[in-house]
């Protein structure tokens, strides 16, 4: 499989075969004076996010563990004409984190947008027979790892006055997932959020700051796809999965609304592909001076319906 079939696989196959409208087109904006690091950029959600902000202009790093992962998504970008490179780097570990971030600075000079999109479900056992290391693991590789990526940014952040952050919460973060044992994924992405929310209000007073959160809502992977279309094989049905799960593009679009200028009032805010009013300006604008959307959840009021 050449490096173009691996994308179509995970990315617009998938979105061509998960029964959903077409989403509305959201303008990113012109990207092409920004240095963006994408965590997780290896595949799925993290590669089309990083191939969409190369779309834009942007100059983009991709990070994560795997390297093969990494080098098919440079690859696919080189043959869309795209700036896209990798480090290989174990963002769990804060001397890898920091040797990532150290040399982007040295060869770029900052960081513009920080996608942090590194994490993964993981200890799907039940609490009293999962193993406690394995639980850890998977609080490093979505919390700790968005702790390490964050703090390596932001006195660059803090200096220029500007910047844009992107974290990503998951299941379990805001409701429990049912017939799943998910304490540490559900734990690690609630935790998350509250990062997210706390470390905006420690610098709400730069504006030129923005921190955000994005919940991709069950995503298929090239993985999941075999399996269904496996099991489709087997019973002759339409695999539910296929009506419940979203595409990557879908995280790629409220990844382009985050980082343009139709959310540009928004800050400090957790936003799910699931909702759609962040796809109307009016009650974008009617959302911007609230509270709403926080952490904490709230319905638009009646008024701006």
């Amino acid at each position: 499989m050449n490096p173009q079939e691996q994308f179509d696989d995970s990315t617009e196959a998938i979105t061509k075969l998960v029964p959903k409208p077409e989403p509305q087109q959201m303008e990113i904006g012109d990207q092409s004076d920004k240095v963006a690091v994408v965590t997780g950029g290896g595949w799925n959600i993290g590669r089309a996010i990083a191939l969409r902000i190369a779309r834009a202009g942007a100059r983009v790093v991709i990070c994560s563990r795997n390297e093969e992962h990494l080098a098919q998504t440079c690859e696919v970008a080189r043959t869309l004409e795209l700036d896209v490179r990798h480090i290989a780097a174990d963002l769990t570990n804060k001397l890898q984190a920091q040797r990532v971030f150290d040399e982007i600075l040295r060869e770029e000079g900052r960081v513009d947008i920080l996608a942090c999109l590194a994490g993964g479900f993981g200890c799907g056992t039940p609490i009293h027979e999962c193993d406690p290391d394995d639980w850890l693991d998977v609080v490093l590789r979505n919390l700790y790892s968005t702790f390490l990526c964050c703090r390596a940014v932001m006195p660059g952040m803090l200096e220029r006055r500007k910047g844009d952050i992107l974290t990503c919460a998951g299941g379990g973060a805001f409701f429990p997932m049912v017939g799943v044992n998910a304490t540490a994924y559900a734990s690690a992405k609630a935790g998350i959020c509250r990062f997210t929310d706390q470390l905006y209000a420690e610098v709400m007073d730069v504006p030129g700051i923005r921190i955000n959160c994005m919940e991709p809502g069950m995503t298929l992977n090239c993985e999941d796809l075999k399996r269904i279309e496996e099991e489709e094989a087997a019973t002759g049905r339409p695999h539910p999965l296929r009506e419940m799960n979203h595409s990557p593009e879908d995280a790629a679009e409220l990844a382009a609304f985050l980082l343009g200028p139709a959310s540009r009032e928004l800050n400090g805010r957790i936003f799910a592909v699931d909702e759609e009013w962040w796809r109307d300006p009016d009650k974008v604008k009617a959302v911007a001076p609230t509270d709403l959307y926080r952490l904490r959840r709230s319905f638009l009021p009646d008024t701006i319906d």
